[in-house]
């Protein structure tokens, strides 16, 4: 051991006559900044229970649960978000997806409580003094994670739709295909307001993947007239996507009539024997059964 080994715990003492950096009276509250990533909010009222906030969280800090207080209703999966503050690192990429902007992080970073379980509670329901707090963290106005306005269909001219029969709607190429599939966030509300309850975030997953005979399957298996109805249903499920709540809802139905389109007729046919003679799984979204 070195004489300056011996020394160096002695060179602390002259922290003693510098001025001190913390605050000169830590015992009382010190609120946080204006915008500080405290602990969480989320307004009952705005919140649809999509799961996207639940979807992006790369921790697995929030779990969708039932609440006995909010029902189920048409757009409102009444699901809400639990958090467990022992995985969540407060980086609020769930208040910057939010389709709603229902949650929001407070200033509040102080709490204490000897029962660990207390520090997975889901906001809005289990009541605490920061509810009502009006700074901390929210997502910036005009900031979005997923586009607003949905791909435009094109449509045949006038001058010459009135010289025949064909369809008047173009169709997505698959480039726009592409981009609108790529819109959906999963969250599978349009699943429960869809009459048939057709499998509708994964035949738009399988073409987001570009595989349209998957796709095909999909959208067969559930509903035998799938290109009828991506074209003259009320379509009610685009009534529920939570994507509508920022800005326009994804074209569900004209991606409805992009498998077909995309898979020759041959493979709709093979598609159709295929179902009836293999055997049934279930949609991970849905949980319908699907071929295998």
């Amino acid at each position: 051991m070195s004489v300056q080994d011996v020394l160096s715990p002695f060179k602390a003492w002259k922290n003693l006559f510098r001025d001190p950096v913390t605050i000169a009276d830590p015992i009382n509250d010190r609120p946080g900044a204006a915008r500080y990533r405290g602990f969480h909010q989320n307004d009952l009222d705005k919140c649809i229970g999509c799961g996207t906030c639940e979807e992006i969280c790369q921790n697995g800090a929030i779990d969708m649960v039932a609440e006995l207080k909010i029902e189920q209703a048409e757009g409102d999966s009444g699901l809400r978000p639990r958090i467990d503050y022992g995985r969540c690192c407060w980086c609020a990429l769930c208040v910057d997806v939010c389709m709603t902007g229902s949650l929001t992080m407070s200033n509040a970073y102080t709490w204490v409580d000897a029962d660990p379980e207390e520090f997975r509670f889901t906001p809005g329901v289990d009541k605490k003094d920061w509810d009502d707090a009006e700074l901390g963290y929210h997502r910036p106005e005009g900031l979005h994670l997923t586009p607003m306005t949905r791909v435009e269909m094109q449509e045949m001219e006038p001058e010459e739709r009135v010289a025949n029969f064909d369809e008047i709607v173009c169709g997505y190429s698959v480039e726009e295909a592409l981009v609108e599939a790529d819109r959906c966030v999963s969250c599978g509300l349009c699943v429960a307001t869809c009459p048939a309850h057709m499998a509708i975030p994964d035949y738009i997953a399988a073409i987001r993947d570009q595989d349209y005979e998957h796709g095909l399957e999909l959208l067969y298996d559930t509903n035998p007239f799938s290109q009828v109805c991506g074209r003259v249903c009320t379509h009610k499920c685009e009534d529920a996507c939570s994507v509508g709540h920022e800005g326009q809802p994804i074209a569900i139905r004209w991606l409805n009539a992009t498998s077909p389109k995309m898979c020759p007729a041959r493979n709709i046919w093979i598609s159709s024997v295929a179902r009836q003679t293999t055997p049934a799984r279930k949609s991970p979204s849905s949980g319908l059964a699907l071929p295998v």
